[in-house]
């Protein structure tokens, strides 16, 4: 294949627009970042990794979240990434801004996924735990949802580890 390079207006834009993307050097990220933290200090990241891989150690079993909506999405955020690419040789979008836009479309669809995750089930003992977090037993009257939160969902107890799952864009 022989490539030429052809003057005009088009080429132009390439090359500013190439430009701008190398002296940016941004990257965009989905996930917990070190800010996100349990009451008692421990990183949500740190759960979010257990969660996904599980830990033999704490009897935990794999719960993916992550893994399963990077596989079903990423040729979407590919042919997006195209799109918008496009807007950016044309002057039309910055780059910060698709990393920006491809980073909350990521986010958004993970927390989908976790949303819809409910295997493998709870263990009894994990449902206990939730029950006697919320101090049910010893108010002698029924429990509500936003005293114990989803009792039986995976992935989703206080809603902190959902919550709190971003994206950013930031300098390499």
């Amino acid at each position: 294949m022989i490539i030429k390079k052809v003057p005009g207006e088009g080429r132009k834009q390439l090359e500013i627009a190439l430009a701008n993307f190398v002296n940016n050097k941004k990257v965009g990220k989905v996930g917990w970042f070190e800010k996100s933290k349990y009451p008692n200090g421990t990183q949500v990241a740190q759960v979010a990794a257990k969660q996904e891989y599980g830990s033999t150690l704490e009897k935990i079993p794999p719960r993916p979240y992550m893994r399963p909506t990077i596989r079903a999405k990423q040729n979407e955020w590919r042919n997006i990434s195209f799109k918008l690419a496009k807007e950016v040789i044309k002057g039309k979008r910055r780059p910060q801004d698709v990393l920006e836009l491809l980073g909350l479309k990521a986010a958004g669809q993970i927390r989908k996924t976790i949303s819809n995750l409910y295997t493998p089930s709870l263990a009894f003992s994990t449902i206990q735990g939730r029950l006697r977090r919320a101090g049910v037993g010893n108010v002698g009257r029924p429990y509500t949802r936003a005293e114990i939160g989803n009792l039986y969902k995976p992935l989703i107890d206080t809603g902190l580890m959902y919550g709190t799952l971003i994206n950013v864009v930031e300098n390499e």
